[in-house]
């Protein structure tokens, strides 16, 4: 049986047969041919495979965007018999970077990017979404026989119309008023399915065929300038609606505020208006766009129409056009059609060392995985981990039934917090500070138990400076909050504490040790300030001399619930050894005097 995914490529090369050969008037063929060693990347068993091949590459580029230059080129199939590259050759798009001091391994490393990609557009087709997708397979070609052996990336040509669906910075295809469920749903799921670690973005290409995307991994450190972790995938879910498709797959919204849902709601263009991929730079991001512009229009015709009818939506808008295609390796046309046309081969390369006597249609499905059992198991294997949920109330529920560790803290807090930094600082309307969103997305993280937004909020509620929202102050926040604020203040400060936040357990120790800054639902207690006295203490909190000196005071009086005269002697001989070691000679022996009286 022909899986959706494959018929969509044989639905494909067939146009392109009926066409003909579409670079026909370019004369590739009167180039000189030339030997070059193509890389390829199998992202199940982490290795490459490097088999040697002959190709015609046009001298000059025709397209270039802002990083690099593409050219037209031939590959002869490595299942040719007779060099007729009339009839046995692909049509491929080479590019290069334009910056010749450019590492080698960049080359790679964007081919690694894809094709992990591409195992996770294959994760969820297995998931039976509406509409199945892929990503164009990429490789790497060396040119041996030039000076220095330049590199070049090479996808297989595809023409049709190419759009850019989402960025890797929070743009949303959306021009003519709709918005396309299939990506967006690929990015969400990708988020959920690999347990927050990652997100698939920057989805583009030819109907449901993908290309050139970025994965924004959690530790933000993988895949290059354009990964902007946690950073992009906050501004991916602030311009993210849940679809349809995200609802059959089972995944959870993500907790926006009532602003920001009213906002995607009612506003047709998104807050960033610009589909250019963004890159990092000193952790910031920039306008600078390595986003390939080629104007392919008068090449790109033809295949859309066929492909709309398998897409939930296509949008003849176009962002960017067709410069990154699939490689022919992944094509299985073996549906019992001729092969015979008037322009490139459809016949099907594979490395070199097999039988060349008898020309075979090659069996291998539409990814690398499919139909290789031993391909199946490893892809479980490194996708069947535990999947999390988008929404905070979701995840904690995961949490207190006991199938994900409870002391886990969730990039979820994060994310939240980045765009509650985001609101407060107006990054997403110059215009306006959206104090309401900023409120929402920290208590939204510190639920998720960040420990940076649990000290922030309690903060913020009990008056105190932050430096995470330094303009949102208590008034802001009491307009906010249902219950009494100081209340929910102590008990994010108690989380904080627990966290070990020494400045939080100080707080506390101070406030149940003088009665103060207790809120209506705690009150003064000596057994309370002992406990986090102690906490602060073992935390190893600066002049903890001092600290432990207030412990014995407290061992000594009367009323306090904690009277021993003996244990108050310990504390301030401690306080005294403490207080030598920082070189305050003058209240060590004060310390040893009240630990003599105490005794």
């Amino acid at each position: 049986m022909i899986s959706p995914a494959k018929k969509k490529w044989s639905k494909a090369l067939n146009l392109i047969k009926d066409r003909g050969d579409p670079w026909e008037k370019f004369h590739l063929d009167k180039i000189k041919s030339e030997k070059g060693k193509r890389h390829r990347y199998n992202p199940l068993t982490q290795a490459w495979v490097v088999d040697e091949c002959v190709l015609k590459m046009d001298n000059e580029p025709f397209a270039n965007g802002a990083m690099r230059e593409c050219f037209r080129m031939k590959k002869l199939s490595n299942f040719s018999m007779n060099d007729d590259w009339s009839r046995d050759s692909n049509n491929f798009v080479a590019k290069s970077y334009m910056d010749e001091a450019m590492p080698r391994e960049t080359y790679f490393e964007d081919v690694m990017l894809q094709m992990d990609a591409k195992l996770w557009a294959g994760e969820y087709n297995r998931h039976n979404p509406p509409k199945k997708i892929d990503i164009f397979m990429m490789g790497v070609v060396e040119l041996v026989e030039r000076p220095g052996s330049p590199l070049y990336h090479i996808e297989h040509y595809i023409e049709g119309d190419y759009v850019k669906y989402n960025s890797n910075s929070g743009f949303v295809e959306d021009t003519t008023g709709k918005c396309r469920q299939t990506p967006q749903a690929l990015s969400h799921f990708t988020f959920e399915r690999s347990g927050h670690e990652l997100v698939v973005v920057d989805i583009q290409g030819v109907g449901d065929l993908y290309t050139d995307p970025q994965i924004h991994t959690a530790s933000g450190l993988e895949y290059g300038d354009g990964n902007l972790g946690i950073q992009g995938m906050a501004l991916f879910f602030q311009s993210h609606h849940c679809n349809k498709i995200c609802h059959r797959l089972g995944l959870t919204p993500f907790d926006l505020s009532p602003n920001e849902v009213k906002q995607l709601e009612s506003t047709i263009q998104r807050f960033n208006n610009t589909s250019e991929t963004k890159v990092k730079i000193d952790d910031s991001i920039v306008s600078e766009s390595p986003s390939e512009k080629p104007d392919f229009g008068r090449l790109c015709k033809g295949i859309s129409a066929s492909l709309e009818s398998t897409s939930d939506y296509f949008s003849q808008a176009s962002s960017r056009q067709i410069s990154e295609c699939d490689e022919a390796v992944m094509f299985n046309i073996d549906d019992g059609q001729s092969n015979s046309r008037g322009g490139t081969a459809t016949s099907i390369d594979s490395g070199l060392g097999k039988d060349m006597h008898e020309r075979k249609p090659r069996t291998r499905g539409i990814t690398e995985c499919e139909g290789d059992p031993e391909h199946q198991a490893k892809m479980k294997q490194n996708l069947d981990r535990v999947a999390r949920p988008s929404s905070v109330s979701a995840l904690n529920a995961l949490k207190l039934s006991g199938l994900i560790p409870e002391s886990e803290e969730s990039v979820l807090g994060s994310i939240h917090l980045d765009l509650a930094v985001y609101h407060e600082t107006c990054r997403f309307n110059a215009n306006m500070q959206d104090k309401n969103s900023a409120h929402f997305h920290l208590k939204a993280a510190a639920d998720c138990g960040n420990q940076l937004a649990l000290v922030a909020i309690s903060s913020v509620y009990l008056g105190l400076p932050n430096d995470i929202l330094p303009a949102l102050n208590h008034l802001d926040a009491a307009e906010l909050v249902p219950d009494n604020i100081e209340d929910r203040g102590l008990d994010f400060m108690v989380s904080a504490a627990r966290n070990g936040d020494v400045n939080s357990i100080i707080f506390l120790a101070k406030a149940f040790d003088c009665g103060l800054n207790l809120g209506n639902d705690r009150s003064q207690s000596y057994g309370q300030a002992m406990v986090w006295y102690q906490m602060a203490v073992d935390e190893g909190v600066e002049k903890r001399y001092l600290i432990m000196a207030r412990m014995a005071e407290i061992m000594l009086m009367e009323d306090s619930g904690c009277k021993d005269p003996n244990g108050a002697g310990e504390l301030y001989s401690e306080a005294a050894e403490a207080a030598m070691e920082e070189m305050c000679g003058k209240l060590a022996n004060k310390y040893y005097m009240l630990s003599e009286e105490a005794w």
